[in-house]
């Protein structure tokens, strides 16, 4: 004998399976976001700072300017094994400024100081220029204006730094305001799979 269902049971269990599937939608949204499967991307060969052969470019900061954020969901990022941790730096310093009593370059290229150099292993007193570096970058300070990775680029650096999304800053919007004003389409938003 099959048992009756009353109205309120049969509607409360199909809030019970609406409830639960909206609930694992939203973690499998929450889930790609996290992992960065359908988020906002700067493809590097496109983005005229970062692109190969484009020398002699003023600098795009439109990565600075142009987020709904008040400080840009982008960030300079230096990928470390293939920085050459110089005496100078390129991207630290401006190297066409007037030189100090220190033998290094007066200004900087970081209009923020968000570039922190850090001497690493044995310090040589007698050969300063002999010395390494770690160049690290407070993401509290840096609004992906791009000057960095512009003069981090080949012939004069090593192309270490580069902009990224950060996608634990970034809110996802459908029309990204960058992508939009990106003069050279570098913003990337794969499709979820």
């Amino acid at each position: 004998m099959s048992k009756k269902h009353t109205r309120r049971e049969v509607l409360g269990h199909a809030a019970r399976g609406t409830a639960l599937a909206g609930l694992g939608g939203l973690t499998g949204l929450l889930w790609m976001k996290a992992n960065a499967t359908f988020a906002w991307s700067i493809n590097a060969q496109r983005c005229i700072n970062s692109r190969l052969g484009a020398v002699g470019v003023e600098v795009c900061e439109r990565c600075a300017t142009e987020c709904v954020l008040s400080l840009s969901a982008v960030r300079a990022v230096n990928e470390f094994k293939a920085c050459g941790r110089c005496y100078i730096c390129p991207a630290y310093f401006q190297i066409t400024s007037a030189v100090g009593s220190d033998g290094l370059p007066t200004e900087k290229v970081c209009p923020r100081d968000a570039i922190k150099r850090e001497a690493i292993g044995w310090i040589d007193p007698d050969d300063p220029a002999n010395n390494f570096y770690e160049y690290t970058i407070d993401e509290t300070l840096c609004n992906g204006c791009g000057r960095c990775v512009l003069e981090c680029k080949e012939p004069a650096g090593l192309g270490s730094i580069r902009l990224e999304v950060r996608h634990d800053t970034c809110l996802d919007c459908n029309r990204c305001a960058i992508a939009q004003a990106c003069p050279e389409d570098a913003f990337d938003r794969p499709e979820p799979t």
